[in-house]
């Protein structure tokens, strides 16, 4: 999961915000990335359960409501 993460707070701004704000917290890299990577695991979990596809947009959409 650490690849992935990585490129997660690369090219995402939700996971780069996160990031940003937990090393900024605690000034740990490694402790941020980890958190991220439990993020992405949660995702890929609810995902699978719920028989979803991946929507980047879902935020944007929950927040209109």
């Amino acid at each position: 999961m650490h690849l992935p993460a990585l490129a997660a707070i690369r090219h995402c701004e939700i996971y780069k915000g996160t990031f940003a704000r937990l090393v900024g917290r605690h000034g740990i890299k490694m402790k941020a990335a980890v958190a991220v990577q439990r993020k992405l695991l949660e995702l890929i979990y609810i995902l699978f359960r719920n028989k979803t596809t991946f929507d980047p947009a879902y935020e944007e959409k929950k927040g209109r409501r």
